[in-house]
């Protein structure tokens, strides 16, 4: 049994495609990139909409929040994938198709700007009062104050939390081969139809995400830690 066991966990097979296999984790990272972008911007838009003083526009920012936050990265991609061009469709009266990729990164993208919203919210309103009237005081507009005093300030003291939310979204990359995106997962069912020998394949899928995240993310808080306390310093 035990010997069986072995030859079923042998990372031989893994390696064997190893090719195809890092080309499906390249798009785990086209994916992630491309829908980090999509959550930060429409994040910090969400942000500045919920310290809006005007209460349409927090209404508006808090009812993205609430929407996205809660929606399951399951459920948005597969809605977003065949439900949303088929609402666009009869809104426009054509046909309309999207494709795996921007399907996945539209999901995730919008998913995880309710998270990335609250980390910008709890940033902004974290920076002194005295701050924004000292640049009142030196004739900056509110857009200027926004870029040259209050968003630096934030992203330092956003990293933390930040980092955390770039793992969960890398992690949620995993599940965009339900729309064939061609990622890790995708590849390795495919190797899996192909060699019906699944341990070693999800096994070696399993230590290779884990290898990844440990690493990136360990050395971007290394990094992030070091750039915070040399500026503050």
């Amino acid at each position: 049994m035990s010997e069986a066991l072995i030859d079923a966990l042998n990372p031989a097979l893994f390696w064997e495609y190893r090719l195809v296999l890092l080309r499906g984790l390249a798009f785990n990272a086209y994916v992630f990139f491309a829908a980090a972008t999509v959550a930060l911007v429409v994040g910090l838009a969400a942000a500045l909409l919920r310290v809006n003083r005007a209460w349409p526009f927090r209404m508006l920012g808090t009812l993205h929040v609430e929407v996205f936050r809660n929606a399951p990265d399951y459920i948005m991609v597969i809605w977003v994938h065949f439900v949303l061009p088929l609402l666009l469709g009869k809104l426009i009266g054509q046909r309309i198709e999207f494709s795996p990729f921007v399907s996945a990164v539209i999901a995730l993208g919008f998913v995880y700007s309710g998270y990335f919203a609250e980390t910008f919210r709890a940033g902004i309103q974290s920076i002194p009062q005295g701050h924004l009237d000292a640049g009142r005081a030196c004739g900056m507009g509110e857009t200027a104050i926004l870029w040259r005093i209050v968003l630096p300030q934030v992203v330092r003291r956003m990293l933390p939390e930040a980092v955390n939310q770039f793992v969960s979204l890398f992690k949620a990359t995993t599940i965009v081969s339900l729309i064939a995106v061609p990622d890790l997962m995708y590849q390795v069912s495919m190797v899996t139809q192909q060699e019906m020998r699944p341990l070693p394949l999800y096994t070696g899928a399993a230590v290779t995400y884990f290898v990844v995240i440990y690493v990136v993310a360990g050395s971007v808080r290394g990094l992030s830690e070091r750039w915070r306390n040399k500026i503050y310093a």
